[in-house]
């Protein structure tokens, strides 16, 4: 680099644990990235923070489940900021996707899901999901197949502004 274009390093303050748990448990919307070549496939996902786990519902196609099947491994950005940017907060996940197959656990969390969501508008709507079931129905109920998910966490690094 040229020395006319060297610039101080700036970084913003880490956030500890309990305020990563805090954003990544009060946000509804994440950005997930999957490996694909030449450039990573991102896109908007819901999902939902339990403990301290994510869980996420995937349709069982599309360019998402075909990367994700191909190296499951991810990263996964979770922001929130005020509405002129004075406070902002970013969690960053590197994980591996694993798909839940424990039955008690499935059912355990797409009831907590489908109670998290149901006053929310969000994919429910395009899928028509009638929230009224409980528990895996509900999700039979849609009509469109759906996988549950959690992500395994490698290492997760949190940044704020304030």
């Amino acid at each position: 680099m040229h020395r006319e274009y060297e610039m101080k390093r700036f970084d913003l303050p880490d956030m500890s644990h309990r305020e990563m748990d805090e954003l990544l448990g009060s946000q509804l919307l994440c950005r997930i990235s999957f490996n694909d070549r030449p450039y990573p496939y991102t896109l908007p996902m819901e999902y939902y923070y339990f403990g301290d786990t994510m869980y996420f519902h995937f349709t069982t196609t599309g360019k998402k489940m075909d990367l994700m099947r191909a190296d499951p491994n991810v990263c996964v950005e979770v922001d929130w900021s005020n509405d002129d940017l004075s406070d902002y907060k970013s969690v960053i996940i590197r994980g591996r996707l694993v798909e839940v197959i424990d039955t008690a656990e499935r059912n355990t969390m797409n009831l907590a899901m489908s109670g998290a969501v149901k006053d929310k508008i969000g994919i429910k709507a395009y899928l028509r999901i009638p929230w009224a079931k409980k528990g895996i129905d509900y999700l039979s109920a849609s009509n469109i197949p759906l996988t549950l998910y959690k992500l395994e966490v490698k290492d997760m690094t949190g940044k704020k502004a304030h």
